[in-house]
């Protein structure tokens, strides 16, 4: 007999575990957030204190909350690092980034091209100032909701100065109407 009863109980005791038994099989179940009920999700994103800046109302879909529950104890071990950055766009589905550190460092060297993307001149201080180049165009309310992500997950000292996506503009087919919605590649 399978049963966390042990064998020299009474054949009653036997009876009611078997009873409960699938009771008790509903409870763990919800206790594993790739299984559990859609309801249960947010006390699994309490309990590994995933919350609004971490990214939790970004991530819109069941499933992109399931995934970000079962990545975020990796990305919460690195926060303030750019691996953290990295690992939290892929999980809500953001794509892959690069970031450009020390933005202000460029030089009219040739080594980089001056096309509106990058900046150059430094000023006392710059050096912790970084940018993010998106491989898909957001929104201008999901770029503040990015925004506050990042002050949650990137190192304190660094400073985001821009979100930008000028390499993977809209398409021109009418799914998107430029009512303020939505910028023009660069935030």
């Amino acid at each position: 007999m399978n049963s966390t009863v042990p064998a020299n109980n009474s054949p009653l005791q036997h009876a009611l575990a078997k009873l409960t038994e699938r009771e008790t099989a509903a409870v763990s179940r919800q206790l594993d957030p790739a299984r559990c009920d859609p309801g249960f999700l947010p006390f699994h994103a309490f309990a590994r204190s995933i919350g609004t800046e971490e990214g939790w109302d970004f991530a819109e879909t069941d499933e992109a909350r399931r995934n970000l529950i079962a990545g975020f104890a990796e990305i919460h071990a690195r926060k303030g690092t750019p691996y953290a950055i990295r690992a939290l766009f892929p999980i809500l589905r953001l794509g892959e980034i690069q970031i450009i550190e020390r933005d202000g460092e460029f030089k009219w060297d040739g080594s980089v091209l001056f096309d509106g993307s990058r900046t150059f001149g430094r000023r006392e201080g710059d050096w912790a100032e970084y940018r993010i180049v998106l491989t898909r165009p957001v929104s201008i309310r999901q770029t503040a909701r990015i925004r506050a992500m990042l002050a949650e997950i990137a190192p304190l000292r660094c400073e985001l100065t821009a979100l930008d996506y000028r390499n993977h503009p809209h398409r021109w087919n009418g799914k998107i109407r430029f009512n303020g919605e939505y910028g023009f590649g660069t935030t």
